[in-house]
């Protein structure tokens, strides 16, 4: 977002860190039926602020808003990698989804 801002989003170099934050946001919306960002609202400017802060407190299952808040961790080198992220415990206790192993 800070690089958009500035005019350098071209020459950002992305790593899977953002395909986690990407992951997360859709399990966001998967969970609780509604986007995490409002339509029409300034997503690149919301992060970029200093007041913004991750709000995950809708998502209903507890392990799944852990997950979510995790891949959506504001620091990107504190986001999970695929590993991390399939060794959670949502996914160890629960199974994917209906199934369980």
């Amino acid at each position: 977002a800070q690089a958009l801002l500035a005019g350098e989003a071209r020459e950002f170099v992305l790593d899977y860190s953002y395909d986690m934050w990407s992951l997360g946001m859709m399990l966001y919306e998967l969970s609780t039926g509604s986007p995490y960002f409002k339509k029409g609202s300034n997503v690149a400017k919301e992060l970029c602020s200093n007041s913004f802060t991750v709000d995950v407190s809708n998502v209903p299952d507890a392990k799944l808003r852990d997950l979510i808040g995790n891949c959506l961790n504001m620091d990107p080198k504190k986001r999970p990698d695929i590993t991390g992220f399939l060794l959670h415990p949502y996914f160890i206790t629960t199974g994917i989804g209906p199934f369980s192993f």
